[in-house]
């Protein structure tokens, strides 16, 4: 953990000025505007298909304007994300994988806390939750890929063994090292105790209760394949079959879009 870089200062900033319930939108621009690259690249992310925006947007304060804080607040986070844990090399297919299943996860426990009506702070929590979920899973595969990378190939054949093979093979699993990271970088409490819960048996009391749900119903429309789901998570998220198309449909239709900006 200790050669994981923290996160840029600028998102970390902005991480807080997000939380703060007297946050400007001059304060978001003037932060974001000293770090030019990052700016950049939070406008590329912007102007992408994922985000359907009906016109192009050139500066920061636009984007701010059009997608709100906490949107450029996942925006920023996922831009860091990959700069923390991608090195300039060719990315594996195994990498390939875990970083489409972070943005879909994302994309898909974002729409589910819409559509649940749960509120947009919850929203975009559910967001970064769903974007961080499986970062330990990547930290693993880039750092110890001899010894990690069987253990994914195995997932695919025996889902319901992965997490007692990744305790054996490491000490923990994937969401106790994700949390750890989450917290490295100082997220938000509720966003911690999220990540660490998203293979819980059961779905936990307190506010990050529906991040867990959200996640966890997002990972099993990624996954077909998944661990057993708590009992209460079908009558947590009621959504209907139209809403679940649509939403569906969203990510599916725009994630490599958002994959090729990311990683171009």
């Amino acid at each position: 953990m200790k050669t994981l870089h923290p996160l840029p200062q600028t998102v970390s900033r902005l991480m807080e000025i997000a939380e703060s319930e007297t946050a400007t939108i001059e304060q978001l621009e003037s932060l974001l505007s000293a770090d030019p690259v990052l700016c950049g690249k939070i406008l590329q992310v912007a102007n992408s298909a994922y985000y359907g925006l009906a016109r192009q947007v050139s500066s920061i304060r636009s984007a701010i304007m059009l997608l709100g804080v906490y949107s450029i607040r996942g925006i920023a986070l996922s831009v860091a994300m990959v700069s923390a844990l991608r090195v300039e090399r060719h990315v594996s297919e195994a990498e390939q994988r875990l970083w489409r299943h972070a943005l879909a996860c994302a994309g898909y426990a974002h729409g589910i806390a819409q559509a649940s009506r749960w509120g947009l702070r919850v929203a975009e929590d559910a967001y970064i939750t769903g974007l961080l979920h499986d970062i330990g899973s990547l930290f693993l595969l880039t750092h110890f890929p001899a010894q990690y990378r069987p253990l994914l190939e195995q997932r695919d054949h025996a889902p319901e063994q992965f997490l007692e093979r990744e305790l054996h093979t490491f000490g923990c699993d994937h969401a106790d090292l994700s949390a750890m990271i989450a917290e490295h970088w100082r997220l938000p409490e509720r966003i911690v105790q999220a990540i660490a819960h998203h293979h819980a048996p059961f779905l936990p009391e307190g506010d990050h209760r529906p991040l867990v749900a959200a996640v966890m119903q997002a990972d099993r429309w990624d996954f077909e394949q998944v661990s057993e789901v708590p009992t209460e998570l079908d009558s947590t998220i009621r959504l209907t079959d139209e809403a679940t198309a649509s939403i569906r449909q969203r990510v599916e239709g725009n994630l490599e879009s958002l994959c090729r900006v990311l990683f171009g």
